[in-house]
């Protein structure tokens, strides 16, 4: 007697392996589920806040003497007295130094290599009177570069003095535009980056020059006030405010995708509903924050991922 199908080896096995495939496939559902739970936990909320949106171009710069002055002594000798230091304001005009001449210096130290009198020693003095060196502008020492009984000489500085120390940054051709003179900027010091400090535009270049491939124009920034910490050469992070749109309905700037030219944000049509991609057409933005001209309403609530470094001056709209 034949057996029914139902009792053989190959139905079994068949009955097995749809089993496995079936409890796999739920198995993987649940855990796909499961990952997109907490791919979408992991996401920050963020609802459009409506307020004054400041737009700021951003660029990195240097701390730098605006004009940058060598002392130099008039005559080569050596120094007699040293009467400045660094980081000292100076007048024009203050002396800063005593210089003896060669001349005077040789027939000085022949004179200690005799025995010379003291009327011979005043005699050399009042014929060859110590030369003084003058600084040439007011301003900031910013370099000193001799002590006292050191040789010196017309070829080489004592001093490097400095009217006022600026920030000079390089602005790319596309945001240039909206530079201009007398704008407010902020500047963050790489030694000091939680500080903030402020200046304002005080001079754009009217030529350009090459940075990496990209053309960009030499922007400088007065510091306001007195900044001790404040030194040439120091790295700083600028940020000059270009303008303000009233009333303004912004997103982090983090938060938008940008895929075939389009800008797209994470929503979810409902709190347990799936994340979709939604068009949206974005306006003026600054470094942490984009205007959204179209596609979501001051109701709608977008995420992005956390992942990405925070910025330094946190979401940037004000209400």
């Amino acid at each position: 007697m034949k057996r029914p199908f139902y009792k053989t080896k190959r139905f079994i096995f068949a009955a097995i392996a749809v089993a496995l495939i079936g409890g796999g496939w739920l198995w993987a559902k649940k855990a796909g589920a499961k990952r997109e739970a907490k791919r979408i936990a992991e996401l920050c909320p963020a609802k459009p806040a409506r307020g004054l949106l400041v737009t700021k171009t951003q660029a990195t710069g240097n701390v730098e003497p605006e004009n940058r002055v060598l002392v130099t002594p008039s005559v080569s000798g050596r120094a007699e007295e040293v009467l400045f230091t660094e980081g000292q304001v100076v007048g024009k005009g203050q002396i800063l130094a005593w210089i003896s001449s060669s001349e005077r210096t040789a027939l000085l130290d022949s004179l200690r290599m005799q025995d010379s009198t003291p009327e011979e020693k005043k005699m050399v003095e009042e014929a060859y009177n110590l030369t003084p060196v003058v600084a040439p502008i007011a301003g900031m020492v910013v370099k000193r570069a001799v002590e006292p009984g050191q040789s010196v000489s017309q070829a080489k500085e004592l001093a490097v003095i400095s009217d006022r120390l600026i920030v000079r940054t390089s602005v790319d051709e596309t945001d240039i535009g909206a530079v201009k003179e007398d704008q407010r900027a902020e500047f963050y010091l790489d030694a000091f980056p939680k500080d903030r400090h402020e200046g304002r535009v005080l001079a754009i270049s009217h030529e350009s020059s090459q940075k990496d491939g990209v053309t960009v124009y030499d922007v400088k920034i007065l510091p306001r006030g007195g900044i001790s910490a404040l030194r040439s050469g120091m790295t700083a992070d600028v940020r000059i405010i270009t303008g303000s749109k009233p009333d303004a309905l912004s997103i982090p700037k983090k938060a938008v995708k940008y895929k075939d030219g389009d800008a797209l944000v994470s929503v979810k049509s409902s709190p347990a509903g799936k994340l979709t991609e939604k068009k949206i057409s974005v306006g003026a933005a600054n470094e942490t924050t984009i205007e959204v001209l179209s596609g979501l309403s001051d109701a709608d609530t977008v995420y992005y991922s956390t992942g990405i470094a925070k910025e330094r001056s946190g979401f940037n709209v004000e209400h």
